[in-house]
């Protein structure tokens, strides 16, 4: 993924509707990082960037196993899950509703595409989202997602999971496949050189 601080101008499309195809992309909403020391990077996220914890999973030790941070008042900008890293989970685009999720499957399954879909569809416990996970043909993980919470209010409570609750994950669906908890892609550091992910601490 790379972002840009300028680009050209178009026109907008918001009402080209004849030309919508697909699921009907609304925006980009947040993105998965693997990271080595979840803790840390969690304090990095909210004591020096000002996020805040909406709801998170602490192992049998009790120690923080990922998190999910929010600038803007939904579930998550940010979720970081433990693992080698940095390394990108996933990235995920708000679609308009559960049907936009089925419709995207059915234009891949249509496209003789269904080896594309990596999970789902499905709904997670953490979020409360409804989800479905494609590849893309680079091979990064993309999350298409809807029906998630707001967490506006200033007095609002972390929500707590254990690892060992399988609902956190997948409410309903089918169960994450092996690749889910293993691969990612690669970060790029400042020098555009990728990043070697470092061992969980």
């Amino acid at each position: 993924m790379v972002f840009y601080r300028r680009a050209g101008r178009h026109p907008s499309l918001l009402q080209e509707y004849h030309r919508y195809r697909g699921p009907g992309l609304q925006r980009l909403d947040h993105f998965n990082l693997f990271c080595p020391d979840v803790p840390r990077a969690m304090a990095y996220y909210t004591d020096r960037l000002g996020f805040r914890l909406t709801e998170y999973t602490v192992d049998r030790a009790d120690r923080v196993w990922a998190a999910w941070l929010q600038r803007k008042g939904n579930v998550h900008d940010v979720a970081l899950t433990t693992g080698a890293g940095p390394r990108l989970h996933h990235f995920a685009y708000w679609v308009p509703d559960p049907l936009a999720v089925l419709r995207a499957a059915d234009a891949l399954g249509g496209a003789g595409q269904v080896e594309a879909i990596e999970r789902g569809p499905g709904r997670h416990g953490i979020s409360n989202a409804m989800f479905l996970y494609l590849r893309d043909p680079d091979g990064h993980r993309v999350e298409l997602y809807t029906g998630d919470y707001l967490a506006v209010d200033p007095e609002f409570e972390p929500i707590r999971w254990s690892l060992d609750d399988p609902r956190r994950q997948t409410l309903w669906g089918q169960r994450a496949p092996e690749s889910w908890f293993q691969e990612g892609s690669p970060v790029a550091g400042f020098d555009g050189k990728p990043v070697p992910p470092q061992p969980v601490t």
